[in-house]
């Protein structure tokens, strides 16, 4: 063996597999491009990443806006005005989203041992749906259907027209317009069925940032409480709707 191989060391093998890109559901929230959801807001980057985890679970404009502290408007011109803020509303909804097929996966196992609580107690509603879903009562179905069927008498047409036949001369039913399913691969897109009208958005981007109405409404955001609450004033105080002070239950 030379001497020169003995001093040269042997070079570590490479790894040429790269691994496997994540999810998006499972990787960290996009980064803006920035540094900020909503350049130039003077809200706090917290207050917009609430509002972003709000928009993707469904709330409405106006709850995420008095939630905000702000007015519909610095809303939407934070919507169309940044792409950022809409790209962290997509990847929000995205990690909702694969969450919720978790939750659904354990719900089923839930469920099963609820039928089956219900079955050993002998609930008959219960035994009967399980039955049935288990296919017990398939053998008399299928003798019942051997036997020759009764002759069905005609329905009876009303003033109305119900139960009369089709007329062939009569023109076909148009055919039901269905709504375009929203397009969710693309993050930042205006997730819309119309696009908006782009006089509109300029419009709405020309608006100042604004605080929202103060004292108008009894869920106006109180910046000194620690958690902030959509619920009404009357409710907090014990005077809503549900059978308290006020309420139908007195």
């Amino acid at each position: 063996m030379p001497l020169d191989a003995l001093a040269t060391p042997a070079a570590a093998p490479t790894n040429t597999t790269r691994a496997a890109p994540l999810p998006r559901w499972a990787e960290e929230p996009p980064a803006p491009p920035d540094g900020s959801l909503v350049p130039g807001s003077r809200f706090a980057e917290e207050q917009w990443v609430m509002a972003a985890g709000m928009l993707a679970r469904g709330a409405s404009f106006l709850h995420v806006a008095r939630a905000l502290g702000c007015s519909r408007t610095t809303l939407w011109r934070a919507y169309y005005g940044s792409q950022a803020l809409r790209a962290r509303v997509w990847w929000e909804r995205q990690a909702l989203n694969r969450e919720a097929e978790l939750r659904l996966s354990s719900l089923r196992d839930l469920v099963a041992q609820q039928v089956e609580r219900l079955v050993a107690m002998g609930d008959p509603a219960t035994v009967r749906w399980a039955a049935d879903r288990l296919g017990l009562f398939g053998a008399p179905e299928l003798a019942n259907l051997a036997a020759p069927a009764a002759p069905v008498p005609p329905s009876p047409v009303s003033e109305d027209g119900f139960g009369a036949a089709e007329d062939p001369a009569a023109p076909p039913m148009p055919a039901p317009v269905l709504a375009p399913a929203l397009d969710d691969a693309v993050p930042g897109a205006f997730r819309e069925r119309t696009q908006p009208d782009p006089a509109i958005i300029a419009a709405i981007l020309a608006q100042p940032e604004a605080d929202g109405p103060k004292g108008v409404y009894p869920w106006t955001l109180n910046p000194d409480d620690a958690y902030p609450s959509l619920g009404s004033a009357e409710e907090r105080r014990g005077k809503g709707p549900c059978g308290r002070r006020g309420g139908p239950g007195g």
